[in-house]
């Protein structure tokens, strides 16, 4: 009788210690995998730039801009004047819908660029607003 009283308890403190653990290994594996989009967001850079997607407006030309080594992408406008626009939309449903990220004006010059944001697991694309001729348009999904 001993000995099942025993190995009774030693069978139920192994499941909670099993219970334990794999809550443990879970819970890291999901904190990991949250972090590491807002990781990558943190180091996003400009680098090792090639450019996706492009479209027209008027007459600015809307490029979606991809950092292959930082895995972010962000909108450049060129061949653009002041008021001109440009800005990102990043979708988690494969483009059904979207967030639309910050405008950038282009304030001098002929070109501007948004800030470049972390895409692992989204699609992204840039839009473009030509204020001359009050045209707007967006690259296709990337």
């Amino acid at each position: 009788m001993r000995t099942s009283l025993t190995t009774g308890r030693a069978h139920r403190r192994a499941a909670m210690l099993l219970a334990a653990l794999t809550l443990t290994v879970g819970s890291t594996a999901a904190e990991a995998a949250t972090a590491a989009p807002q990781v990558a967001a943190g180091t996003c850079t400009f680098d090792s730039p090639i450019t996706a997607r492009t479209a027209s407006a008027g007459g600015v030309r809307i490029e979606l801009r991809y950092s292959t080594s930082t895995r972010c992408a962000w909108g450049r406008i060129t061949n653009a004047n002041p008021g001109d626009l440009v800005w990102t939309q990043r979708s988690y449903d494969g483009g059904r819908t979207y967030e639309k990220l910050p405008t950038v004006e282009v304030r001098t010059g002929h070109d501007t660029h948004t800030d470049s944001y972390y895409d692992g697991g989204v699609l992204m694309r840039a839009c473009g607003w030509d204020e001359s001729a009050g045209a707007s348009n967006c690259t296709g999904w990337y």
